[in-house]
């Protein structure tokens, strides 16, 4: 606690905002891959493209929310600053 201020739920959150674009980049990474090799003849399993651009709409949904919680958290603090400073 800082001048009476809990900046702990300010930290989680800025964590799980970080943590959630992570993982939505890495849906995104995966769905992009998988889409782009669906085509192959060599691939050892079929890819179900419809199922690969929901999990590339929902990764990049994610990360988008994520950036927004990130962003919030970065102007609050700012605002916890401006006003101890």
């Amino acid at each position: 606690m800082t001048n009476g201020i809990d900046t702990g739920n300010l930290s989680s959150a800025l964590y799980s905002g970080v943590q959630g674009y992570n993982q939505g980049a890495e849906q995104v990474k995966k769905a992009a891959v998988d889409l782009s090799s669906a085509n192959n003849p060599d691939r050892e399993k079929p890819i179900n493209i419809n199922q690969s651009a929901v999990e590339l709409i929902s990764g990049n949904l994610q990360a988008e929310a994520s950036a927004r919680v990130i962003k919030t958290a970065d102007e609050t603090l700012g605002t916890i600053i401006d006003t101890f400073a």
